[in-house]
C-alpha cells in the first residue's frame, strides 16, 4: 500500500494476506486502521504502532493475522517514508548494515523453477529442478516431500499425520535420496512442511531427513500450540524452523521460550511490520536463534526482508521464493533484486530501496482511497 507524506514522498508496505481467502478482509482492515494514522507524523511510526495496538486491546482482543497484516503494511510504509525523508536506507534506521550481501536459497522448488512452473511430482522432476537451481549458484533449496504423490495428487492431512504409513515414509525418502544423489552434499536441503505433519509424523519424518543431512525442518507442526515444538525438539536432532504464522514479539516469545527453534521465520508482511520484526529478531538473539525472514510476496516484501536481514547480527539465510525471479514478478518492482550466484546485494537506495512499477499499479485489482 502506498502512503503519501509531505511533498511527494510515498511509502510502500505490504499486507501478508494478499491473494485468496482473506484478501478483502485485510484490504478493508487497512482502510479502517488508516483512519488512525491520517494526520500523524510517520517519523513517529513506533508511537503510532503502539497507539494502534492499544486501540486493538479492546474489542479486537489484540488482533489476529488480518489485523497484524494491515498494521504491517502501515508500519513498513511509514519506515519507507522515514528513510526517504532522511535520505538513508531502512537498514540505517535499524542500526546499521552487518553485511553487503545475503546468502539465499530457492524456496518451494517442488512448484517449479524459471521456465517450468509445474508441480515437480516425480522423483526425476524434483532432482532435475534442484540440479538446475544448484547450477545457477544457489547453495540450498527447500521443498515439500510429503504434500503430494507422484501423480501430483495432494495428500490429505489424515495421510501426513502420524503414525505415518510406510508408503508415505518411502515417498519422502525417495525424494530426498534422489536430490542428494543428483546434487551431492554441497547442496543444502530445507524440508518444507507447511504444518502438514503433527508431532508423531514429524518425528518419523526427521529420522529420514537426518540420514540426508537436511539443514532444517520448517513448520513441523501447527502453530496453535507452541509447546509442541518443544516436544518434537526433545526427540529429534535436525534443527527446527518456524514463524511465518506467528505475530508480534508476544507471539514469538511463546515460541522461543520452548527452546526448540533454531531458526525463526517472521513474515514482515504479517508479524507487525518492519519495526516490530526488528524487535522479534532482537528477542531471538537472546535465545541464540538465527533469522530467515519468510518471503512469499511482491517485490515490496522482498525489499523489506533485505533491509531487515542486512541489519541484524543473527541472520541465517534469505528465502528467495520460486516465482521471485520470474519476469512477471520482477516487473512489478521498479528495481530488480534477483540473486546472482546465490547472493543478493543489499541496495543503498533510501527507504526500502524499492517501489511498485507503473505496471503493478495499472494491473492492481482495486484501489481504496482513505480521506
Amino acid at each position: 500500500m502506498p502512503c503519501q507524506y509531505g511533498r511527494g514522498i510515498c511509502g510502500y508496505g505490504e499486507a501478508g494476506i494478499s491473494v485468496g481467502t482473506g484478501e478483502n478482509g485485510v484490504a478493508y482492515m487497512l482502510k479502517d486502521l488508516s483512519q488512525l494514522v491520517l494526520g500523524k507524523d510517520p517519523m513517529n511510526n513506533e508511537v503510532i504502532w503502539e497507539d494502534i495496538h492499544n486501540v486493538l486491546r479492546g474489542h479486537l482482543s489484540g488482533g489476529g493475522v488480518t489485523v497484524y497484516s494491515a498494521m504491517s503494511a502501515l508500519d513498513t510504509a511509514m519506515m519507507d517514508i522515514k528513510g526517504k525523508k532522511l535520505g538513508v536506507p531502512i537498514y540505517v534506521l535499524l542500526g546499521g548494515k552487518h553485511r553487503d550481501k545475503l546468502k539465499c536459497y530457492l524456496s518451494q522448488c517442488h512448484l517449479g523453477y524459471l521456465d517450468d512452473y509445474r508441480l515437480q511430482a516425480t522423483i526425476q522432476q524434483l532432482a532435475d529442478t534442484c540440479a538446475k537451481i544448484q547450477k545457477d549458484g544457489y547453495p540450498a533449496v527447500k521443498f515439500n516431500a510429503v504434500a503430494f504423490d507422484e501423480q501430483a495428487k495432494p495428500l490429505p492431512r489424515e495421510m501426513t499425520t502420524g503414525p505415518l504409513e510406510k508408503t508415505i515414509l518411502d515417498l519422502a525418502e525417495s525424494r530426498l535420496a534422489a536430490v542428494r544423489e543428483r546434487c551431492g552434499d554441497q547442496l543444502g536441503i530445507i524440508l518444507e512442511n507447511l504444518c502438514g505433519t503433527d508431532v508423531t509424523a514429524a518425528v518419523q519424518l526427521e529420522r529420514i531427513a537426518r540420514k540426508y543431512g537436511v539443514l532444517m525442518i520448517e513448520e513441523a507442526t501447527s502453530n496453535f500450540n507452541p509447546a509442541l515444538y518443544g516436544e518434537i525438539a526433545r526427540r529429534v536432532e535436525t534443527p527446527l524452523a518456524t514463524g511465518e504464522r506467528f505475530h508480534t514479539r508476544w507471539g514469538f516469545e511463546q515460541l522461543l521460550k520452548q527452546g526448540a527453534i533454531s531458526v525463526i521465520q517472521p513474515d514482515i508482511t504479517n508479524c507487525g511490520g518492519l519495526s516490530e520484526a526488528k524487535k522479534i529478531c532482537d528477542l531471538a538473539h537472546i535465545y541464540d536463534v538465527r533469522v530467515q525472514c519468510h518471503v512469499a510476496g511482491t517485490p515490496i516484501a522482498e525489499a523489506a526482508a533485505i533491509q531487515l536481514e542486512a541489519a541484524i547480527p543473527n541472520f541465517y539465510i534469505h528465502e528467495t521464493y520460486h516465482m521471485a525471479a520470474h519476469p512477471d514478478c520482477v516487473s512489478y518492482g521498479k528495481y530488480a533484486y534477483v540473486p546472482e550466484n546465490g547472493y543478493l546485494t543489499v541496495p543503498d537506495l533510501p527507504g526500502l530501496g524499492q517501489e511498485l512499477s507503473d505496471k503493478a499499479m495499472a494491473e492492481s485489482l482495486g484501489h481504496i482511497e482513505v480521506r
